[in-house]
């Protein structure tokens, strides 16, 4: 896949996300797919498990949740995207209640291609900066995700 068409629909992917339109961003995936968030050590293989990450884990705890892309680096059937993750706690993340603060982190995105589509993300950013700033128990979301590792 030329770079080109990754960043297109890197960038459907992106506006898919903004609408908060789940069907549109699985669209965007590989039948395979997968989502991993390093910052908790989770990661969601398939598209039902990527579904529910999206919903549970992002959308529900943090509605507003607003990745704002600075730049963009292009491999070989990868896209490597950093910028600054801004958002509002204002629902449950990992059955963790909402702090209600708002919070600025740097991020990293690392996007594979395979056939034609995104294989997956994996995501980068700073838990600890996220959760003093969001008023979110770090422990608890670690707990959390630890619990949800072990399933």
């Amino acid at each position: 896949m030329d770079v080109i068409n990754m960043r297109r629909l890197f960038e459907a992917h992106r506006e898919a996300e903004a609408a908060r339109d789940i069907d549109s961003i699985l669209q965007t995936f590989g039948d395979d797919c997968f989502l991993e968030t390093q910052a908790l050590g989770l990661r969601s293989q398939g598209r039902d498990a990527v579904r529910a990450a999206y919903e549970q884990q992002y959308f529900i705890a943090f509605p507003d949740l607003s990745p704002q892309d600075e730049g963009i680096a292009f491999g070989d059937k990868v896209i490597v995207v950093w910028g600054t993750l801004r958002g509002t706690s204002r629902g449950d993340w990992l059955g963790v209640p909402p702090g209600g603060g708002a919070f600025e982190v740097p991020f990293a995105n690392v996007v594979p291609f395979e056939q034609g589509l995104m294989a997956g993300e994996t995501i980068y950013f700073d838990l600890a900066t996220l959760c003093e700033q969001a008023g979110i128990p770090l422990d608890a979301v670690r707990e959390a995700a630890a619990a949800r590792r072990a399933r």
